[in-house]
Parts: C-alpha cells; sequence; structure tokens
C-alpha cells in the first residue's frame, strides 16, 4: 500500500509556496516549454503558436475554475454567485479543455494587434483576422506533448490528495493508506500509513499520463507534421480511461463529486470526447485521400 504524502508549503520570506501551486506552475512553464520545441522541429510560425498558448492557457484556466464550481459545487455557487471570480478556488481538468477549445475559437478568427505604444511597450487589443487560422495544427502540436505537462499537474492532484477515491482492498498496490496511522517526517514531507486504503484517482491519473507521455515521446521522431492524429489518439485513448477511473470516486454523499444520472461531470464529458476524437479521425482520412 503506497503511504499518505503530506508535503507542508515552503515559507521563503513574505510568500508561503503550497506544493500544488508550485506543481501547477511548473506545469504550465514545461507545457509552453515543449510546445514552443516541438513547434519550431516541426517549422510551425513561432510567434503563432505563442499566441495560440496564450489563448488556450487563460482559456483553460477560467473554464477550469468555472466549470469545476457550476457542476462539481452546484449548491454552493447558488448560495455564494462570486465563487465563479475565485480563479484560484478549484480546477476541472474537463473544464480546463472546454475553457482551452474556447480560446483557440477566439483565437481561429481574432490576433492581437498593437494600438498604441508607450515607451517600449506596445498596448495590444484584439483584430478579427482577414482569414480565419487553422486551429488543428496548433492543438495538435501542444496535445503531442501535453501528457508530460498532465503528469506533473496530476503530480499536484496526487500530493494534494483532492480526488479521493471508494475504498480498497488493503493488498492493492495502487491503494494510498488513507487515515490515521504511524507517521514519519523527512523535512516537510510528511508519510502517513494509515489504515483506511482508498484510491487516489490525482495518483492513478498521473500514472496513466506518465504512460501516455512516454508512448507519445518515442513517436516524436517519426512526425514530422501536424496533422491532428496525436488529438484523435489523446481524445480516443484518454475519454474510455477517464470514464473507468471516475467509477472509483467517492459520490457527493461521502464528500466527494456530483453525480447526474449516476455519471460525474467527467464522465458526460467522456462521451463527447470520444465522438469527436472519432470524427476528426474520419475528417483526417478524407481529406489525406482527396489530397
Amino acid at each position: 500500500m503506497i503511504p499518505y504524502i503530506h508535503i507542508e508549503p515552503l515559507v521563503v520570506g513574505p510568500l508561503t509556496i503550497s506544493p500544488f501551486g508550485l506543481l501547477m506552475g511548473i506545469a504550465i512553464i514545461v507545457g509552453v516549454a515543449l510546445s514552443m520545441w516541438r513547434g519550431r522541429r516541426i517549422g510551425m510560425d513561432e510567434s503563432e503558436l505563442n499566441s495560440f498558448l496564450w489563448a488556450i492557457l487563460i482559456g483553460g484556466l477560467v473554464g477550469g475554475h468555472v466549470f469545476d464550481a457550476i457542476l462539481y459545487y452546484p449548491r454552493e455557487v447558488l448560495a455564494q454567485p462570486w465563487l465563479l471570480l475565485e480563479m484560484w478556488n478549484g480546477l476541472s481538468s474537463f473544464g480546463g479543455f472546454f475553457g482551452g477549445f474556447l480560446g483557440a475559437l477566439i483565437w481561429k478568427y481574432y490576433e492581437r494587434r498593437p494600438f498604441r505604444s508607450i515607451g517600449r511597450f506596445q498596448l495590444m487589443r484584439p483584430v478579427r483576422r482577414i482569414t480565419p487560422a487553422r486551429i488543428i495544427p496548433y492543438t495538435d502540436t501542444v496535445v503531442s506533448v501535453f501528457p508530460v505537462s498532465w503528469f506533473f499537474g496530476r503530480m499536484g492532484c496526487a500530493i494534494v490528495h483532492d480526488h479521493p477515491g471508494i475504498l480498497a482492498s488493503a493488498g492493492s498496490w495502487l491503494a494510498v493508506a488513507f487515515g490515521p496511522g504511524p507517521v514519519h517526517r523527512f523535512g516537510l514531507i510528511e508519510l502517513r500509513y494509515g489504515t483506511q486504503p482508498h484510491y487516489d484517482l490525482g495518483l492513478l491519473e498521473m500514472i496513466f499520463s506518465a504512460l501516455l507521455a512516454v508512448c507519445f515521446a518515442l513517436t516524436w521522431r517519426y512526425s514530422r507534421k501536424a496533422s491532428g492524429w496525436y488529438l484523435v489518439a489523446a481524445s480516443l485513448i484518454y475519454a474510455p480511461v477517464r470514464f473507468a477511473l471516475d467509477f472509483l470516486r467517492l459520490d457527493d454523499t461521502a464528500n466527494g463529486d456530483m453525480r447526474y444520472a449516476g455519471l460525474t461531470p467527467a464522465q458526460w464529458a467522456c462521451f463527447a470526447l470520444f465522438v469527436y476524437g472519432i470524427a476528426l479521425a474520419i475528417r483526417i482520412r478524407a481529406r489525406s485521400k482527396n489530397v
């Protein structure tokens, strides 16, 4: 059984650095750096790719919080609507995907252009593009390296245990030792060997993302253009895996996730993601036959 890991925040002067915030920051930095590296390797326009990354990052962070608040904590939002503005308070993966998609759509039709200079700085404003940009190549480039970034994000979830799962057998090597028990400390790190084995969905998805990252990385040298197949593969692989994993989550009666007709919001989103993956695969194949 895996010990329950707890890491105290690191205090540096007036700053308090939480493990989750630090790992989310690393995830974003790694994702952006790898996307730009991948883009240069396959000959993409770096300026356009950079602006695309900003669009999906902002959309993803906003969408991730709004989706999480509305669908997972509807009672709290009805009582305190201003929770929707607390961007630091909760994120949802599928909400992030949806928000990133909306950001990509806005980027498709609008670009930033300078309209005033203040010293060395230029103020930018959105201007409608003459010709809409293609978003599939840019999305495919990001998705090809995204599992590496996702690994660090899910590591943050695993460390703070914000996705607790159902009870597991004590003999399961994937069970986490929740509950009271002996504690061993190593500086800021605390290992607790509790007596209540539970699945930890953040940990399980971290393991999955590591496997997917390795599989994708092994194909980078053979893929020299952003055709959309990474996006297809990620959609068709992630959707069923995430759908299955969510059955291990605690439900709302046990301080877990909300259910709608017996399924979590993420499970309903998995249906849409899987259908999208199939539709995109058909579209890419049809286009390749017409070339």
